[in-house]
C-alpha cells in the first residue's frame, strides 16, 4: 500500500484521466477497424488496461461480463508464459476451461516494458463471429461438449518479439469460418492494443515510470477505499435469492439458480449451492462467467464515480459447486455462458439483496432475449454470410427514480451492446426488415416502468436463414420489485406465409427461415419497480398517448377509468375508487417468486402453431 502522503490529488485526477483516455482510444480503434458487425457495429467487445500483477487498473466503455472476470484469463496467460514474456509479445486465448468467459470471446493481451521492466499489460477481448464449430455460430446452446463449440485456443503467443508467427495465425483462421473478416477483426484486436501499449509508453516517459506504477497502486487503492465504505453500508446478514434458466438446451427446463449472499463488514460472499444440475447444452456457466456474474450487480449499487478496478472487484468473492448449471465440469459446453446462465445469477443477486437494500436494486431486465444469430448463403454471389442479431433485445429493469431503457441487450452488458442501423443489415446480408418498433405492454410496470420491448419482422431475400437460439428469459421473465409487476416474457417464431401457420422457437432452439418465410422477434421488456398506483397519472396518460402502455393496461394495473372510448379524458370519481380497490394489500417485494410464469407465448399461441422445443429439428 502506498504511503498517501507521497499522493499529489492533482497528478492523482490527471492520471486517473490518462488512463481512460487511453482505454478510451483503444476502443475506438478497435471499432472503427473491426470488420464484422458483432464488434464494429454491435460493440461486443472489451479494452482494459491491466497492471504487472496482473490487477484491473482502468476499463472504458467495456461489457461487465468481460472486464469483471477478465483479470483470471489475464493471470493464466501470464502464468504459463512466466519468465517467457517479452517485449513484443502478444498472447491470445479463447479456452473457457483456461479461465476465459467462452469460447466465443478471443483474448488478446501485450505486455508492456518500459526500459526492460514489465509495467502493464494492453488488452482486449473481443465476441468472435464464429468458432468453427458445429454450425456457423459462436454460441451453440445445444452442443453437447466443449469439442462442438468449436476451436479452443489455451494460453498461446500469436506474436513473439514483434514478429507475428504466420503458422499459429493460419491454423486459427484455417478452422474458422468468414476467414478474410476474422482475420479483420483479429487485426482490429490488435491495433487496438498496440495503440494501447504505445500509450502507456509514451505515460510512462513523460512522468516517469515507477511515478506511474505509484499512481496506478493508488488508483487501485482508492477504489478499495471507496468500495469499503460502500460494502459496509449494507446491513450484515445472509440474504437469498432464486431464479430460473429456461432450459438446458434439450429437455430440462426452468433449471433452478439459487443464491445465498453474506454481507459481513466490507465484504460481499455469494454462494450459489444450491442451484442446478449441469446442463446437457451449451447454457452452462464457467468458472469465469459465474466470478464475473457475482460481482456485477454490487458495481450497480455504488457510486458511480468509483473507477471500476481491481479496488472494487476484490471485495466480492463465489463459491459456485463444480459439476453444477453455474460452474460446469469438463468437457461441458459453455458457449452461451456470458448471458446464460449468468443473467440468472445476477437476478438471483438482485432479489435477494432487495431485501437489504431495495433503494438501489433494479428490476429485472433482458437476458440476451431475441438475439438469435443468423447465417446462411447469399444465393446472388454464392458467400456465406453470418451475423449476430441484437435488433430485438429485451429491455432493462426500473430502478428506483427512473424507468428501464428499451433494447438493453443482457444484464450482464449493462446496455453496452449496440444494435446495427437498419439500413446497413440491409446493405451487409440479405434480408429485409419489414418492421422494427416498440412492443407496447411488453414491460412489467409500477411507480417506474420497465424499458419497453421491441418488434422485428425479418424476411430472407436471397436464399434460407438458419436461426440459432441461445437466449433466456422467456418463459421466466424479468421480475418486478417491491409492487412492480413482471414483464411478459416474450419470443421468436416464423411466419410460414404460404401454409398460414406460425413455428415458435424455444429460447435454444435452431431452426430454417425460407424464402418466403418471417421472422418475427416480440421481445420482452423489463420488471418493474414500485407500486402503480403510486406512478403520477400524467406520467401514465403519457405512456398510453405515446403507445408504450394501452388503455386495457392503465385500466388493470394503474387503475384508470376513461370517460369515453374516443379520448384520454379520466373519470376521475370511478378512478378513484378504482385505485382504493387496487390498493389493498401489501405489494410484494419479488413478484414472480415460482418459475413459468411468463404471459406472452400462451396469449400468442394460436390453433395450428407448433413450438418448437429445443429437440425437436429446425423447420425443413
Amino acid at each position: 500500500m502506498n504511503d498517501r502522503q507521497d499522493i499529489d490529488p492533482i497528478l492523482f485526477s490527471v492520471l486517473l484521466g490518462r488512463f481512460n483516455s487511453i482505454a478510451d482510444e483503444m476502443t475506438l480503434t478497435l471499432e472503427y477497424s473491426a470488420w464484422t458487425s458483432i464488434l464494429a457495429q454491435c460493440h461486443d467487445f472489451s479494452c482494459a488496461i491491466y497492471d504487472a500483477v496482473p490487477r484491473q487498473v482502468c476499463m472504458s466503455d467495456a461489457l461487465p461480463s468481460h472486464t469483471a472476470s477478465l483479470q483470471l484469463v489475464l493471470s493464466e496467460m501470464a502464468r504459463s508464459f512466466e519468465g517467457n514474456i517479452e517485449d513484443g509479445d502478444i498472447i491470445a486465448c479463447n479456452d473457457p476451461y483456461r479461465f476465459n468467459s467462452h469460447v466465443g470471446d478471443l483474448v488478446t493481451a501485450m505486455p508492456v516494458f518500459v526500459d526492460g521492466v514489465l509495467r502493464f499489460w494492453s488488452v482486449t477481448k473481443g465476441h468472435q463471429m464464429d468458432t468453427g464449430a458445429y454450425v456457423a455460430s459462436s454460441v451453440c446452446a445445444k452442443a453437447v461438449d466443449a469439442f462442438q463449440e468449436g476451436l479452443r485456443i489455451p494460453p498461446l503467443k500469436i506474436y513473439e518479439r514483434g514478429e507475428p508467427r504466420r503458422d499459429v495465425l493460419d491454423l486459427y483462421l484455417t478452422n474458422v469460418r468468414y476467414r478474410d473478416s476474422l482475420e479483420g477483426d483479429l487485426l482490429a484486436q490488435l491495433g487496438s492494443i498496440k495503440k494501447g501499449h504505445e500509450r502507456l509508453v509514451e505515460l510512462c516517459h513523460e512522468y516517469g515510470a515507477d511515478v506511474v506504477a505509484r499512481y496506478s497502486d493508488e488508483l487501485i487503492a482508492y477504489s478499495d477505499r471507496r468500495m469499503t465504505e460502500e460494502i459496509s453500508s449494507i446491513p450484515d446478514g445472509d440474504y437469498y435469492g432464486e431464479g430460473w434458466v429456461d432450459n438446458d438446451g434439450y429437455d430440462a427446463y426452468d433449471v433452478p439458480i439459487k443464491v445465498k449472499v453474506t454481507i459481513s463488514g466490507d465484504h460481499a460472499k455469494v454462494d450459489l449451492t444450491g442451484s442446478g444440475a449441469q446442463a446437457r447444452g451449451g447454457v452452462n456457466g464457467s468458472f469465469a462467467t459465474t466470478q464475473a456474474a457475482a460481482k456485477i450487480p454490487f458495481l450497480h449499487y455504488i457510486d458511480p464515480d468509483i473507477p471500476h478496478n481491481h479496488g472494487c472487484l476484490q471485495h466480492i468473492e463465489c463459491f459456485a459447486p463444480e459439476g453444477t448449471i453455474v460452474n460446469a465440469k469438463y468437457p461441458a459446453p459453455t458457449s452461451a455462458a456470458t448471458v446464460v446462465p449468468s443473467d440468472a445469477i445476477q437476478d438471483a443477486i438482485n432479489k435477494a439483496m432487495a431485501q437489504a437494500i431495495p433503494d438501489r436494486v433494479p428490476a429485472g431486465g433482458a437476458r440476451c432475449q431475441n438475439v438469435p444469430q443468423l447465417a446462411g448463403v447469399d444465393e446472388r454471389t454464392g458467400e456465406p454470410w453470418g451475423t449476430m442479431l441484437f435488433n430485438d433485445t429485451a429491455g432493462q429493469g426500473a430502478s428506483l427514480g427512473t424507468d428501464g431503457w428499451p433494447l438493453y441487450e443482457s444484464v450482464g452488458c449493462a446496455g453496452a451492446v449496440k444494435i446495427q442501423p437498419v439500413e446497413q443489415l440491409e446493405m451487409l446480408y440479405p434480408m429485409l426488415v419489414e418492421e422494427m418498433e416498440i412492443a407496447p405492454d411488453s414491460m412489467g410496470v409500477g411507480e417506474w416502468i420497465g424499458g419497453p420491448g421491441a418488434k422485428i419482422r425479418i424476411v430472407p431475400i436471397a436464399g434460407d436463414m438458419s436461426v440459432f437460439m441461445f437466449g433466456d428469459g422467456c418463459n421466466n421473465p424479468p421480475h418486478g420489485v417491491l409492487g412492480g409487476t413482471p414483464a411478459i416474457g416474450g419470443g421468436m417464431f416464423i411466419e410460414h406465409v404460404a401454409e398460414g401457420r406460425r413455428s415458435f422457437l424455444s429460447p435454444t432452439s435452431d431452426a430454417v427461415v425460407k424464402e418466403g418465410d418471417v421472422l418475427v422477434g416480440v421481445s420482452s421488456g423489463g420488471g418493474g419497480y414500485g407500486s402503480p398506483l403510486d406512478r403520477p397519472l400524467e406520467r401514465v396518460l403519457a405512456d398510453v398517448r405515446d403507445g408504450v402502455i394501452s388503455r386495457g393496461l392503465a385500466e388493470k394495473h394503474f387503475g384508470l377509468v376513461f370517460a369515453d372510448d374516443a379520448t384520454l379524458v379520466l373519470d376521475e370519481e370511478a378512478t378513484g375508487a378504482r385505485r382504493a380497490e387496487l390498493g389493498q394489500g401489501d405489494p410484494p417485494l419479488i413478484d414472480p417468486v415460482v418459475p413459468n410464469t411468463a404471459t406472452w407465448l400462451r396469449e400468442m399461441m394460436q390453433p395450428g402453431d407448433v413450438y418448437l422445443s429445443s429437440v425437436t429439428p429446425g423447420v425443413e
